[in-house]
């Protein structure tokens, strides 16, 4: 037997066994991507003030005409805004072993305590984990700590982002802080 076909070989069991290991432990994690925002078909926008300027769009006869007050569409915003989300599956460890710095993460008000979350999932996710806004691992509210890695035996097949949250797990998430 070739080497090459060896090497073939254990590179497609690893990816076979990492999919088994994904697909047994892995917990679903909420990925949050930046909203994304409409004009109100109901009534006009104003862009200078960046609200509703409470003129309708639509005839006396429609059902979402108003008068006065503001737009029963947009209430009053003039916009239409559009959480997105996502659900990824991957393996989720708390506070990683032998991180020195797992007790202060640098955040925008300086070093701070907090806990650091490290998520393993598919490669294919990464576009999805650079956008993301803030993910929701286990009920707790995460913020991407570093760049995401992509790690492997030979070809790419595990995706490894590391994490930070200055809030606690809860306690019947099942992991111990």
């Amino acid at each position: 037997m070739s080497t090459n076909r060896r090497v073939k070989r254990s590179k497609d069991r690893f990816k076979s066994a990492w999919s088994k290991v994904a697909d047994r432990l892995g917990r679903r994690i909420l990925v949050y991507l930046p909203d994304t925002e409409s004009e109100c078909p109901n009534c006009y926008y104003d862009k200078v003030n960046r609200t509703s300027s409470g003129v309708p769009k639509v005839s006396p006869g429609n059902p979402n005409y108003f008068t006065t007050g503001r737009c029963p569409v947009c209430h009053g915003k003039g916009v239409l805004t559009i959480v997105r989300r996502r659900c990824l599956y991957g393996i989720v460890i708390w506070d990683p072993a032998g991180d020195r710095m797992n007790s202060y993460t640098f955040t925008e008000a300086g070093f701070e305590g907090a806990t650091r979350v490290e998520i393993k999932t598919d490669p294919c996710n990464l576009d999805v984990i650079k956008q993301a806004k803030y993910f929701v691992v286990d009920g707790v509210v995460c913020k991407l700590g570093s760049p995401p890695i992509i790690r492997g035996l030979g070809d790419k097949h595990v995706l490894k982002a590391l994490l930070f949250t200055t809030d606690k797990p809860k306690l019947n998430s099942g992991e111990i802080v």
